[in-house]
């Protein structure tokens, strides 16, 4: 968020030149600079895939070949429903002869569908790896544009954020199989219009950019968009907590504009939502809440992730069992917890992002604190938390880490900002 007592000035009001309307941004073009970012975003992209492409016909995942074949799949649902004019809520093409839920799956739907053409001429196997480096690319670029135009000054910290957000070791864990975990591009730009929420004059089309964001994430990963808006809420209270007054004086506009996009995200997803809990094939919570163990290692935080140089595929046998939701490395925990204690005092976004990595590292411990591929009996959050509170009962607590990456990548662009001589953040 902006606080509009950063931008005051004492100069006497016969000289002071008329302010452009701070709610009226001048467009930027994209520089070289920009370009640049985007292309080596996509070449990341076209690495992470290159196995695949060796020979996209046959290779799969070896680490979730099950789910990798599902989503090729659904990749296959989505462009069949298309050609045949079908619900696709629904298919009886799985789990005959009842039939399955899509909205009460990862149908990714909100790709599968516009994707339709390209899976019809090449195949469901050329159109995952294609979407799979794509979704990679397409995040880190969102999460550029985000940080280079609403937080850091420096091109390059935009650059580095940007890339850690797309390609985190987390991120590129999920990339084995599970293509929507890694299909985030949407949450950056819903991070921005959240926290951009408020401005004057802009309340009525800041609701309905967010609404119209919030409805096409529900397609894609309504998980990722439920940890989004938890992110977003224990932002927004650290900034309130901070800037009290600056906050009253947007709550107005704030609350409008959240309100009226809220509405709106649910006028246009009221029926596939309602098919999700009650069409056929629905349920409810995740085989009787067992995923409710499923908590964060602690020392998964400063273990080399398995494809990295450091890394070793035996820690998977112990800490690795579950998600590798973080698996950061000590280097990396060490530079963001330094960069957190320099940038503290100086910077308001560096201690929202703190606060965030805090709250969200404790909720994703799990009801038992696990430490180096052992179950203490140290009793974690979940412990207090019944296994079929609405939403919850369908969450994991080891992908509530996913917020302290995302934050853990501002960091380190707010980190490279400072030192690159940009002073106080945006």
């Amino acid at each position: 968020m902006v606080d509009p007592s950063l931008n005051q000035t004492s100069a006497p009001e016969a000289v002071e030149p008329v302010a452009a309307d701070p709610a009226r941004r001048p467009r930027r073009r994209p520089s070289r600079a920009d370009v640049l970012a985007i292309g080596a975003y996509v070449l990341l992209g076209v690495f992470v895939c290159l196995n695949y492409w060796v020979d996209v016909q046959h290779r799969v995942s070896s680490h979730l070949p099950t789910d990798h074949s599902w989503f090729e799949w659904l990749f296959q649902h989505g462009a069949y429903s298309v050609r045949h004019l079908e619900n696709p809520l629904f298919s009886a093409r799985q789990n005959a002869p009842d039939g399955v839920n899509m909205m009460a799956n990862t149908s990714l739907l909100g790709m599968t569908l516009p994707l339709a053409p390209v899976t019809l001429l090449f195949g469901p196997q050329v159109t995952y790896a294609l979407y799979l480096g794509g979704a990679l690319a397409a995040t880190a670029g969102t999460s550029y544009w985000m940080l280079s135009r609403h937080l850091v000054r420096s091109r390059a910290a935009a650059f580095v954020g940007g890339a850690f957000l797309g390609f985190a070791p987390g991120i590129v864990h999920h990339a084995n199989g599970q293509p929507n975990f890694v299909s985030n591009f949407l949450l950056p730009v819903i991070v921005a219009r959240v926290l951009r929420l408020g401005e004057p004059g802009r309340w009525r089309r800041d609701g309905v950019v967010l609404g119209l964001l919030v409805a096409y994430q529900i397609f894609i990963n309504e998980e990722m968009l439920l940890l989004t808006a938890l992110a977003c809420l224990v932002a927004v209270l650290a900034y309130v907590v901070q800037r009290p007054r600056a906050a009253r004086a947007r709550a107005g506009g704030f609350l409008a504009a959240l309100g009226l996009g809220g509405g709106l995200a649910l006028l246009l997803t009221a029926y596939p939502i309602w098919y999700q809990f009650n069409g056929p094939q629905s349920y409810r919570g995740l085989q009787g809440g067992v995923f409710h163990n499923w908590g964060e290692d602690l020392m998964a935080f400063v273990t080399f992730a398995r494809d990295t140089v450091a890394g070793d595929e035996a820690v998977e046998k112990t800490i690795g069992l579950t998600e590798q939701n973080t698996w950061f490395g000590w280097p990396l925990v060490l530079v963001a917890l330094v960069a957190l204690v320099l940038l503290w005092r100086r910077s308001l976004p560096a201690r929202i992002a703190g606060v965030l990595v805090l709250v969200f590292t404790v909720a994703a411990i799990g009801p038992k604190v696990r430490f180096d591929g052992v179950e203490t009996t140290v009793d974690g959050p979940w412990a207090y938390i019944p296994d079929d509170l609405p939403l919850v009962e369908m969450m994991m607590p080891t992908r509530l880490a996913l917020v302290v990456a995302a934050a853990v990548g501002v960091l380190l662009a707010l980190a490279w900002d400072a030192a690159a001589g940009y002073g106080r953040a945006r």
